[in-house]
């Protein structure tokens, strides 16, 4: 059984309630929400909120203060997911980054195409490549959701983490070609 809550702007956002079998991942949109500055219900929408927060406030912070707080989060975003998730059934692919990672890169993307929506030319191509990206990584998170749901895949954890490094698998080619 799902609850509703109505929060601002009349979303319905349906939270699944203990043992129902539902997922207690956020749904693509729900994230973009969360990503975008709105309010959105759960620990992972919450997280992906701060982290996406850290990003608007870089340019006039400290970055250094404000990267440890990402980590941060990613890594409390990993421990949820490997707390809440299913276990991986046997034979499953491990995913290329954990959860934690995935949504850090989709908050730095909402980060980017937010600012340029409020600051940027609307018609340019800056503008059409950020939002253009962003749409790009909702639908791969969208598409890890329903592997992790349907055990095609698990996400890496334990003995799986690593470090990936200043580029995230999912970045994707900047305007220029070269990837960030």
């Amino acid at each position: 059984m799902l609850a509703e809550h109505r929060p601002e702007g009349g979303v319905t956002v349906r939270l699944p309630q203990p043992g129902s079998g539902t997922s207690c991942l956020p749904t693509a949109t729900e994230l973009l929400y969360a990503v975008g500055g709105r309010r959105a219900e759960g620990t992972v929408c919450g997280l992906a909120s701060a982290l996406s927060e850290s990003y608007r406030l870089e340019a006039g912070l400290a970055g250094i203060r404000l990267q440890s707080r990402r980590r941060t989060l990613i890594a409390e975003i990993d421990a949820w997911s490997a707390r809440h998730l299913p276990a991986p059934s046997p034979g499953s692919r491990v995913y290329e980054c954990t959860l934690g990672e995935l949504i850090d890169v989709i908050a730095a993307g909402a980060a980017r195409a937010f600012h340029l929506l409020r600051h940027g030319d609307p018609s340019g191509e800056l503008m059409h490549f950020e939002w253009t990206r962003l749409a790009e990584l909702q639908l791969i998170y969208r598409d890890l959701v329903h592997d992790v749901e349907s055990g095609r895949c698990c996400l890496p954890s334990g003995q799986h983490l690593r470090m990936v490094g200043e580029r995230m698998p999912y970045q994707l080619p900047t305007a220029t070609g070269e990837s960030n």
